[in-house]
């Protein structure tokens, strides 16, 4: 019975204090990280190969409202790849302008997002010891569940497709994560 009572009382105050921070004007600073376990298949020379390994990508993010629930930012990226059954590791670096906009008005605990961003790539490949560009768009939609009026946790489906410079292969890929973002409230 206790235990009822203070998820009561705790949905309560979690409800009053809800009220985002998703208006012109206010700051939003973030990120999330990702571990991926993956399989690629692509031709090149009318061959046709597939590689495994495990990448880990990490996306701290700042952005500004210029107009309620929508926002400008910017996406630093970061990488480490490491395909299995070779040693040519690779580390990216990269940054995205984004657009991000909320569909619910600000008092909303849930608010459901989509997200556009196009990013500038650059890696280090160590079998190659090249580095190689690529460009990549990235459409992210998810919810936002505020925890309070600063902090939201986001659970989101992504869709990307990159090509590079190397052979102009394209990737396409589709990711779920996990991220936290904090809003800023102006003063």
């Amino acid at each position: 019975m206790k235990t009822i009572k203070i998820f009561f009382i705790t949905t309560i105050l979690f409800t009053i204090s809800a009220s985002s921070q998703i208006t012109k004007g206010n700051w939003m600073v973030g990120g999330s990280g990702s571990f991926i376990n993956y399989k690629n298949t692509y031709s090149d020379n009318n061959t046709e190969t597939t590689q495994t390994g495990f990448a880990f990508e990490l996306s701290p993010n700042v952005g500004y409202f210029v107009v309620d629930n929508f926002s400008i930012g910017s996406i630093v990226g970061l990488s480490f790849i490491n395909p299995s059954g070779s040693d040519n590791n690779s580390q990216s670096f990269g940054l995205a302008p984004f657009v991000r906009y909320y569909f619910r008005k600000s008092d909303k605990i849930i608010n459901p997002f989509l997200q556009a961003s196009y990013s500038f790539n650059r890696s280090k490949i160590q079998l190659e010891g090249g580095h190689n560009k690529s460009s990549e768009y990235r459409l992210k939609g998810g919810s936002a569940f505020f925890l309070n009026s600063s902090v939201a946790l986001e659970i989101t489906i992504e869709y990307s497709s990159s090509k590079n410079n190397v052979n102009n292969n394209q990737y396409d890929r589709f990711t779920t994560g996990i991220g936290l973002q904090i809003h800023l409230e102006k003063e």
